[in-house]
């Protein structure tokens, strides 16, 4: 269980320090459990906790809201790899990513040619978050966080809103597919993952193009998120072992194929099925006989 002070706030906001109130509270929860229990803060569209809080000894973790005001692909992994390196060391994540079916940018006027975030956009901000070195990621739906239903107003609801129930909105796509992520991390040595750009040969290009990769730290495995099915370059030589077992992992339904074993110098050029947008691409050292991706 993760205690989550705040409520979508700044604590430090035109001149006034609120952080004494957060300090008596996190006091309050550690002296009524008895224990030190889990803490951080939810701060405000764009933000981090680090800018105000990193400092703060009852914060354990740091995070983020990289939110519906920015467009499709705020580069919310700049802000992790940011507060990844920061000492204390301390784990973060990105709290509050685009929601499925939210109004893309509707302050403060919602122009309909930017359209809703759909389960791709979600997919894409999730992966590159947590690949770039965040510890986990939220997801979200737009119905889901007013818990809107029949009698309800639906707030933040612009011309040409699909709308669902909260509870309709659970079977919607993103909802089903952010499962595969967590598949995916733990199907792999996960405590031992370190974000690694280095592995990349080509290019990782910017914004909806962006490609991120991760790693283990003693090279038995690595990801390569890719947003677009386009070819990617790896510098094979960074995992250990003799020989690489190559697969392709697909986001949507979780299923992964096998590309097959290759020696594990040089660099190599993989190329996506094509059929779906977005792509992870694992690469194996075969010697550690892990198991399809996915699979436990």
């Amino acid at each position: 269980m993760i205690w989550i002070l705040g409520g979508d706030r700044p604590p430090v906001h035109d001149g006034h320090d609120y952080r004494p109130i957060w300090r008596a509270l996190a006091q309050g929860l550690d002296e009524g459990a008895g224990v030190k229990v889990l803490k951080t803060y939810h701060t405000w569209g764009g933000h981090s906790t680090s800018e105000h809080l990193h400092e703060e000894p009852w914060l354990d973790l740091n995070t983020m809201q990289s939110g519906h005001g920015g467009g499709r692909d705020v580069p919310v992994w700049e802000w992790i790899s940011r507060d990844y390196a920061l000492r204390p060391i301390k784990p973060t994540l990105d709290s509050e990513p685009n929601y499925e079916d939210h109004p893309v940018n509707p302050w403060p006027e919602w122009d309909p040619a930017n359209g809703f975030f759909r389960d791709y956009d979600v997919r894409k901000q999730i992966y590159r978050s947590v690949f770039a070195g965040g510890c986990g990621v939220t997801y979200g739906h737009h119905s889901v966080w007013q818990m809107y239903g029949p009698g309800r107003v639906l707030n933040n609801q612009p011309p040409g809103y699909e709308e669902y129930t909260w509870y309709e909105a659970l079977d919607r796509p993103g909802a089903q597919q952010v499962r595969h992520l967590r598949a995916l991390m733990e199907s792999r040595p996960f405590l031992t993952r370190v974000p690694d750009q280095s592995i990349l040969a080509s290019e990782p290009g910017e914004g909806g193009a962006h490609v991120r990769a991760t790693r283990d730290a003693e090279g038995s495995y690595a990801f390569v998120y890719l947003p677009r099915p386009l070819p990617v370059t790896v510098h094979l030589g960074r995992l250990s072992g003799g020989e690489i077992t190559a697969w392709w992992y697909d986001p949507c339904s979780g299923e992964s194929s096998c590309i097959g074993r290759f020696p594990n110098c040089g660099t190599h050029t993989f190329t996506p099925p094509g059929h779906r947008p977005d792509w992870v691409l694992v690469l194996d050292d075969a010697a550690q006989g892990f198991p399809p991706p996915g699979q436990s």
